[in-house]
């Protein structure tokens, strides 16, 4: 009787593991047929083939990859899998982070911030958003101030007009910054896709969509090498119209008090990131003149 037990005991326990292997083995099976059909779907294949997470065919084939909550596998980037150090690395050099799927959840190593979500969080906040588009060497955007010149003098307290000339952005591109603020990635004229984009015109290929702006600071002298505080300024305005004849115009009213004072633009995307470049050694995107005593001096940097 005791050893008629035991066997029964035995044989259910290997007939549990035959089922359960066989069980796992078919759902490791299904798992990589939903991966080679959704690749295939992506890459263009038959929509009549595979079927889709949850056993929808027709979803996932028809998936639209802008509204799709999966990363394309065609997108990782297998180079932020190394955090260059390798090798040839610059002494000090630092490690990067990595990823082997494009830190779509990096937020998520964030709890105590709250996502950006499209507003301005006066606390900080971590951003999901991609960069976007980069913008070529040739296509780099720039900027001088045509009014005040270095060296001009204006009268203190009195209205002016600052001008700043610009290149390479295709200006009068600026997005609700109450509600899409750094919500989108970067787009160049004429070549991003995006539907919503506005339809650009052909001989601005290439580069960046955006605006500027030109901030006025004032300073406890011209010789001071403390950094400013980014929190004060004197003056402050989006340039978003479209630039006449390449060139961006602000009214300063009632002109500034005297005193010493810092200009420089801000030149930026349509949803308000600072201006990306491909490569890291490039000359100032922006421009910055100083100006000073009671009748406003403006200097070289």
């Amino acid at each position: 009787m005791r050893a008629s037990f035991i066997f029964y005991i035995v044989l259910s326990a290997v007939a549990f593991e035959v089922i359960s292997a066989r069980y796992h083995g078919e759902e490791r099976i299904a798992h990589r047929r939903q991966f080679k059909d959704t690749k295939r779907q992506r890459q263009g294949g038959n929509n009549n083939t595979g079927a889709g997470v949850g056993g929808n065919a027709n979803n996932n084939n028809n998936e639209d990859p802008q509204t799709s909550l999966r990363l394309d596998p065609d997108l990782v980037m297998p180079g932020l899998a190394q955090d260059g150090q390798q090798a040839g690395a610059e002494a000090g050099q630092v490690a990067s982070l990595t990823s082997t799927n494009n830190f779509i959840n990096f937020c998520l190593t964030e709890p105590a911030l709250p996502l950006t979500n499209g507003m301005q969080v006066r606390g900080g906040s971590c951003n999901p958003v991609p960069i976007g588009v980069v913008a070529a060497t040739n296509k780099m955007p720039s900027a001088k101030f045509v009014n005040p010149k270095n060296g001009d003098t204006i009268p203190a307290n009195q209205d002016f007009t600052i001008q700043m000339a610009v290149r390479n952005i295709d200006t009068g591109n600026f997005v609700n910054p109450n509600t899409n603020y750094f919500a989108a990635p970067v787009c160049l004229a004429g070549i991003s896709n995006a539907t919503n984009l506005i339809q650009q015109t052909t001989n601005n290929n290439g580069i960046i969509v955006g605006h500027s702006h030109v901030v006025v600071e004032e300073l406890p002298n011209l010789e001071t090498t403390q950094p400013l505080d980014p929190t004060n300024f004197a003056f402050f305005k989006g340039l978003n119209e479209e630039a006449q004849n390449g060139v961006l115009t602000a009214q300063v009213s009632k002109g500034l008090p005297a005193g010493d004072y810092r200009m420089c633009s801000i030149n930026s995307s349509a949803n308000h990131q600072p201006v990306i470049v491909a490569v890291a050694q490039h000359g100032s995107l922006d421009d910055c003149s100083y100006h000073a005593s009671n009748n406003i001096q403006f200097t070289v940097q």
